[in-house]
Order: structure tokens, then sequence, then C-alpha cells
């Protein structure tokens, strides 16, 4: 179990999770965060929408989210972060390409169909 609750029913892979199950750990890191109860000690935020540094509130990806595979926040060295948060290691040079076919290999991203 990975020691969080989840507040709504998630599919992943084919299968549902949902408030009280017990979510394995290889699928909890699949999950964004948005999905988890806010863990003991938490702050909650009031219901305060944070803005990003373009003030429209589309926030990043939290660390466990991988980023888009095109559009913005797409590039590559948001791909390059979430892999070094993942300990997916890619050489200095590698394309925004390399790096999602890296994280596939390393099973931290389901390929794209």
């Amino acid at each position: 179990m990975s020691g969080r609750r989840l507040i709504a029913y998630v599919h992943v892979a084919g299968a549902v999770y949902g408030p009280g199950d017990d979510v394995p750990p290889e699928v909890a890191r699949r999950i964004g965060a948005h999905a988890w109860a806010p863990a003991d000690g938490d702050q909650d935020d009031g219901g305060e929408q944070q803005l990003d540094d373009q003030g429209d509130g589309d926030q990043a990806p939290a660390p466990s989210e991988a980023p888009p595979r095109s559009g913005r926040g797409s590039g590559v060295e948001a791909w390059r972060k979430f892999a070094e948060q993942h300990d997916v290691e890619v050489p200095a040079d590698a394309t925004r390409e390399d790096v999602i076919a890296a994280c596939e290999a390393a099973g931290v991203i389901e390929p794209e169909v």
C-alpha cells in the first residue's frame, strides 16, 4: 500500500482505484497529486488557486506527474527535470524524445500509443 488515500476514483492501465483501496506503489506513482487526500500536517490553501508566473492559474505538474508530450511545458528541460526526479539517467546531449524514451524504458511513464 502507498500509505496515502485517494479522494476520488482513478483509472490506471485499465484498473480502477478509489478511496479506501490499497494502491500498489507502482500504480501510486502514476497517479497525480491532485487525486490524493492531503497528508496529516499538510496545510489546506482554503480553496485559493495558486497562480503561476504568468498569473493565469496554469500550474506546473507536481513532481510525480510527467510533463505534457507536446505544447506548453513539454520542452527538453521539463523532461530532464522529471527524469532526474525519478532517477532516470539520460545523456547530457539527449533530445526530448530521448528523455521520454528513457522514462518509458525505466517504467516511469507508459509508452504513448
